[in-house]
């Protein structure tokens, strides 16, 4: 009896490795196809693609240049070019930007080096006198010398503006969101769909830091250091705190945003008290000699007949 259930079990036993040996080895080819494709995405030319176009072509153009004009530029002091390096980073960081500041540098020499050529073509195909001449030169010299810092500049205060804009609003959301049920991590992530601007692509910034393995106050940290407005390094502070106290952070990031509302009614009235005041110069300048030759105007011309 115990040699009948051996066998049939046995028997059994082969039957099913018989019917399933097709779909194992079928699952098997999916699986190797699956591999391959996973595997090819991670080669280089795939990753390639990835990139985008400034760093598919004109990055490595850039980079190339910039190393060989490094060869015949004077050799400066390693600690002045880092601190330099590091005052472009923290520049570019400002302004929502993730550029090499070697890159940016060359830029600038670039962007001069056109600009006074574009300006050597200009005095050579207009005829102007020696003086006029002088200062168009000096005019494009200072334009190529200037203009990307300026850019630069720009970009920085438009960035930090759209920042403190948006930040009421997100914080907010942020607040409805953990309130709903959400993690402060998931609560991030929800909001970056829900809206869109500088201080949400610095959200994801701080979700993705997160995700990676930093603790949230790293994270925090590096977001108060890639922005230079008070509020922000309040609103990071403020989130530090809380959960190092264990204090729930919608309340904290309730209070934070009506604290910030009020402080933005009270700028705006600052700016309207200020008006008047700056009004002053154009009327001083334009408005009030006018009025002046109007009325007086008359009165002159009859005193210059009458003597």
């Amino acid at each position: 009896m115990e040699f009948l259930v051996i066998a049939y079990s046995f028997l059994a036993f082969i039957l099913v490795v018989l019917i399933a040996a097709p779909i194992g080895k079928k699952n098997d080819k999916k699986q190797n196809r699956i591999d391959s494709i996973n595997n090819s995405v991670g080669q280089p030319v795939f990753q390639e693609l990835q990139l985008s176009f400034y760093d598919r072509f004109l990055g490595k153009g850039v980079k190339k240049l910039s190393e060989k004009l490094s060869k015949f530029a004077p050799k400066k002091k390693n600690a002045n070019k880092n601190k330099t390096l590091e005052a472009i980073r923290k520049q570019l960081r400002l302004a929502g930007s993730f550029m090499d500041p070697a890159d940016f540098q060359f830029i600038k020499y670039a962007f001069l080096i056109g600009t006074v050529f574009l300006t050597m073509i200009i005095l050579v195909v207009v005829k102007m006198e020696p003086m006029i001449m002088l200062l168009v030169l000096a005019v494009g010299v200072l334009v190529g010398m200037m203009g990307p810092t300026m850019y630069l500049n720009s970009r920085v205060s438009s960035h930090q503006t759209g920042i403190k804009k948006q930040l009421p609003d997100a914080m907010d959301l942020l607040c409805v969101c953990i309130e709903a049920g959400l993690s402060f991590d998931a609560a991030l992530l929800k909001v970056s769909q829900k809206l869109q601007g500088p201080f949400i692509d610095e959200l994801l910034i701080v979700y993705r830091e997160i995700q990676m393995g930093r603790t949230r106050r790293e994270a925090l940290q590096n977001l108060c250091d890639a922005t230079n407005l008070d509020e922000l390094k309040t609103f990071a502070s403020a989130l530090i705190q809380a959960e190092q106290l264990g204090i729930p952070i919608n309340n904290v990031m309730r209070a934070q945003s009506e604290q910030l509302r009020i402080e933005r009614s009270q700028q705006a009235k600052e700016k309207g008290m200020k008006a008047s005041i700056k009004m002053l110069i154009p009327m001083l300048l334009f408005i009030f000699p006018v009025v002046f030759i109007i009325l007086m105007g008359p009165t002159v011309m009859n005193i210059i007949d009458t003597f």
